[in-house]
């Protein structure tokens, strides 16, 4: 049996099985990103030579940081959108046949 083979329609636990690593893939990606940039902030911060250069550090951060984490947030709902319509889509297809 081929993975080509396999019809996911008939199948909803192996589609929820792939729908689930599409959303792990996904989350471990974000978090590579998240990572690099927490360090570049951490690496950034440890410079700080005064309280008003921290300050503005920490403030340019939040600011810089609120835009990829509302896309972020949003690629994930539009993950899960699909996850779960792909799934309803199948199911409903699937269960009466």
């Amino acid at each position: 049996m081929t993975f080509e083979s396999i019809d996911l329609a008939k199948n909803p636990i192996w589609a929820t099985l792939l729908n689930g690593q599409a959303y792990n893939a996904k989350l471990f990606e974000l978090a590579a990103v998240n990572l690099g940039a927490a360090f570049k902030y951490a690496d950034s911060l440890s410079r700080a030579t005064s309280p008003q250069e921290f300050a503005a550090l920490v403030t340019n951060q939040i600011r810089e940081q609120f835009e990829p984490l509302s896309e972020e947030a949003e690629e994930l709902s539009v993950t899960i959108q699909g996850v779960s319509s792909k799934n309803d889509a199948e199911m409903e297809s699937g269960l009466g046949d």
